[in-house]
């Protein structure tokens, strides 16, 4: 008997709790539901933004190299990169390249530096950041160098809290609206250079591709065997 009523008290609970359990469950999963749509509303501004400036790239490009062949720009086009936009320097020791890196593909701050495209990745984070520089007609400046650049050359970002060492494993050369360069990676840390080609024309675009080396002894060992010791 005892035990049967064990077993009404708690089918009793199970009947009253019921409706509180059910309606914690529902907004759980409202909750994650409306997490996941704000993920992907994020997402797709993000890739928006990342688009639209990769594609003003080509004018930017165009411009610049008018520019070089005659057609100066004033000193008052020719400004400082925006406050609070510097990121840090760019090295490629191989082809002896330094440079500021900024925020922001303007047309003025390319003038000055190579550029973190909007809406892609932070540097040094999972994904792929997207720097632009002009691939000026002065002889290893920006990226004027950037086609003698080799598979397995190393690409150094230095920002005020670390220094970030890339390798690069892919070169090619695509059209101005080949989106491809810019899609994103949810596993490793990549970042992407992006210039015109060939020099003084623009009609296409070189790409180099570097995937992040995590620890300094893994870039020396690298350094080492590429060099055949």
């Amino acid at each position: 008997m005892r035990k049967f009523s064990t077993i009404l008290i708690i089918a009793g609970l199970v009947i009253a709790l019921y409706p509180a359990v059910n309606r914690y469950i529902e907004q759980r999963e409202e909750a994650r539901l409306m997490a996941e749509l704000e993920e992907q509303l994020t997402q797709m501004e993000l890739e928006r933004e990342t688009v639209e400036a990769y594609q003003e790239l080509q004018e930017m490009f165009t411009a610049y190299d008018e520019e070089e062949q005659g057609f100066e720009a004033s000193p008052e086009e020719i400004r400082p990169a925006e406050e609070g936009a510097l990121l840090g320097s760019l090295e490629i020791p191989a082809i002896d390249a330094k440079m500021p890196v900024v925020q922001g593909a303007s047309d003025h701050n390319l003038k000055t530096a190579a550029a973190l495209l909007d809406g892609t990745s932070p540097i040094g984070s999972i994904g792929n950041a997207a720097i632009a520089a002009h691939r000026s007609h002065t002889y290893g400046r920006f990226f004027n160098r950037l086609n003698e650049v080799k598979l397995g050359d190393t690409i150094h970002i230095t920002t005020p809290e670390e220094t970030y060492v890339y390798r690069v494993y892919e070169i090619k050369v695509v059209e101005p609206t080949d989106l491809s360069v810019l899609n994103r990676n949810s596993r490793d840390k990549v970042v992407t250079l992006i210039t015109c080609d060939p020099i003084y024309v623009a009609s296409h675009r070189l790409i180099i591709h570097g995937v992040m080396v995590e620890s300094e002894e893994e870039e020396n060992d690298q350094t080492t065997a590429t060099a055949g010791f």
